[in-house]
């Protein structure tokens, strides 16, 4: 790319990148929430889920994480509908509420000991509402964003995107800040609540600043081109069905290669390697924030490249690097430094690249919809689940590179798309509805 080609795809108004970032703070929360629980982990399983068998305990911890996954999609639907009937700012003002409140309760749940059952059923309900907010508030946000800036949607979620990998080297650096003081058994008995409090304020910050957005221009011409669909979620599917298959198959490359490398990547380290905790915090929080401007980089050549290109080039990063990742990490002498650095780099070069394809899939009247169902299905069905699938791999064969050959199955599974044509509507006009080979 020449620099005159670089200067055109950054030149966008002072107060976008205003708003973008603004905006990403929601955007931080997110994986900031669920980096949080998965750090968590540990003190987690010994709070509400006690055991004789740490694996087993651990699986019950990891099993709540699902199922704040697996309301995603109930909230991609309901929210995706409030933003394509009533508008995208109001929304997603909702969900980051919701989410900010739902984060800091769990910080609030006594533990086992001191109300027994009722303790993980408090968790699990507050992770299905956790899960139900976020279903609507990272496609809201890449809706919303692409949306005010026509033309340049790769580079503002490329900005919500690198937030995203902020949040997990926030997350990765406030665990590490705790158990460098707090001991074992503080951080065991009201240390781990810490991160939830601080989430809640992020959350509370962000729904403040939200509620004084104006709406989509796109979303607000609708009125003047054309009525609103009365149920999106109808048209999409009788209308939006190859779309919605794209967008399905891009998300499920990217959710699970973001929830097995950076989300279920500590908990393995310190419960299988024995690599220590505050050093995998500390190397997680370091490497996430040095390869963070690779998201922004990588939602600029969104706006400049073929899209099938870019998901083929990041299939073959995951084929190729994965296994030979979870090989090294194996072997006698690994450094924790480069485990880290390898994992958070690759994480953000998937993380920029397929997320901001979303957006041209689907026209105005059900973007946010189709964008919330599609993102979120992905996400839990390969994202939520990864983190269990990638522990009964191991603990049944007894293969430690069970998560690589997860991310290799998926990644295969993702490229069929490569072979039928793509729906391509313009961001500038929104009636580009053409098929992109």
């Amino acid at each position: 790319m020449t620099l005159q080609k670089m200067r055109h795809c950054t030149n966008i108004p002072e107060e976008q990148y205003r708003l973008a970032f603004a905006i990403s703070l929601g955007g931080m929360l997110e994986l900031y929430d669920f980096m949080v629980y998965a750090m968590m982990a540990s003190y987690i399983a010994e709070c509400f889920f006690p055991s004789s068998d740490s694996m087993t305990s651990l699986l019950g911890t990891f099993a709540t994480f699902a199922v704040g996954y697996l309301s995603r999609p109930l909230g991609g639907i309901f929210f995706g509908h409030l933003g394509d009937r009533y508008g995208r700012k109001n929304t997603f003002t909702l969900t980051i509420f919701i989410m900010a409140l739902t984060t800091a309760l769990i910080g609030c749940i006594p533990a086992y000991n001191s109300i027994g059952m009722l303790a993980p059923v408090l968790l699990v309900l507050l992770r299905l509402f956790q899960g139900f907010s976020l279903g609507g508030e990272l496609p809201g946000a890449m809706t919303y964003m692409s949306e005010t800036t026509p033309g340049r949607s790769g580079l503002v979620i490329g900005i919500l995107f690198m937030s995203l990998m902020l949040g997990l080297s926030l997350a990765a650096f406030v665990h590490g800040l705790l158990t460098l003081f707090l001991p074992l058994d503080v951080m065991t008995q009201w240390g781990w609540r810490v991160p939830f409090w601080i989430g809640g304020l992020l959350g509370g910050l962000s729904f403040y600043i939200r509620r004084r957005f104006h709406e989509s221009g796109l979303f607000m011409a609708l009125n003047l081109v054309r009525q609103r669909q009365a149920t999106p979620l109808l048209d999409l599917v009788r209308h939006h069905r190859r779309g919605f298959v794209c967008g399905f198959c891009i998300i499920a490359m990217f959710g699970s290669a973001t929830a097995v490398l950076s989300i279920y990547m500590p908990g393995y380290l310190v419960t299988l390697h024995g690599f220590a905790s505050d050093q995998v915090a500390w190397q997680a929080s370091l490497a996430y924030i040095m390869s963070a401007p690779i998201c922004l980089l990588m939602g600029l050549a969104n706006d400049r490249y073929s899209h099938k290109l870019l998901l083929l080039l990041c299939a073959v990063l995951i084929v190729g690097i994965s296994l030979p990742l979870y090989h090294y990490i194996s072997s006698d002498g690994a450094e924790l430094s480069k485990i880290m650095m390898v994992a958070a780099v690759l994480t953000a070069f998937i993380t920029g690249l397929l997320p901001p394809m979303l957006v041209r899939l689907f026209p105005t009247e059900v973007r946010y919809t189709g964008v919330a169902i599609t993102y979120n299905l992905g996400i839990t069905l390969f994202g939520g689940l990864a983190p269990v699938s990638s522990t009964l791999l191991i603990k049944w064969f007894g293969i430690t590179t069970g998560p690589a050959m997860y991310l290799i199955v998926i990644s295969i599974f993702s490229l069929l798309i490569v072979f039928v044509a793509w729906p391509d509507y313009s961001m500038a006009t929104d009636n580009g509805n053409r098929l992109r080979q």
